[in-house]
């Protein structure tokens, strides 16, 4: 009976210790950038970039370039004011809410923010590409359809 009870105590331990292991996934070092497609109605094509280095992801970017003359959605004040006054947020608060966001769930929350439904979408779509990416060591410029 001792041998069985002691039995059930290590196999106990041992699933308690397996069941706290955490699968690390390599993600070869180099810079990873996805883009969509097409630029959106205002002239904006979304993109996310991430750098690897040790293993380690060491920056998230994500933005948006315009088309005319590649200025950044960050850097327009007029969208700035566009949206804060209609939704309460604009380009370089919800981006980097996002990159938070990614980063505090690591890559499974995928819930939109209010106000930046469309390049919440995209932002969660291009990060699922740039992680696969990295996990091939394909550092080769992603580009993802517009639905």
């Amino acid at each position: 009976m001792k041998k069985f009870v002691l039995a059930i105590f290590f196999i106990c331990i041992a699933v308690v210790l397996l069941s706290s292991c955490e699968v690390k996934v390599k993600l070869d070092d180099g810079v990873y950038r996805v883009e969509m497609s097409e630029y959106d109605e205002n002239g904006y094509k979304d993109f996310v970039e991430f750098e690897i280095e040790d293993g380690v992801v060491t920056e998230i970017t994500a933005n948006a370039i315009y088309e005319k003359d590649g200025s950044l959605k960050t850097s327009s004040q007029e969208i700035k004011r566009s949206m804060e006054t209609l939704s309460g947020t604009y380009p370089e608060k919800f981006y980097s809410d996002l990159v938070n966001k990614y980063i505090g769930s690591l890559g499974e929350d995928t819930d939109v923010i209010a106000g930046a439904t469309m390049s919440s979408k995209n932002f969660f779509k291009m990060m699922d590409i740039a992680k696969n990416a990295a996990k091939k060591g394909d550092s080769s410029i992603k580009v993802v359809e517009v639905d």
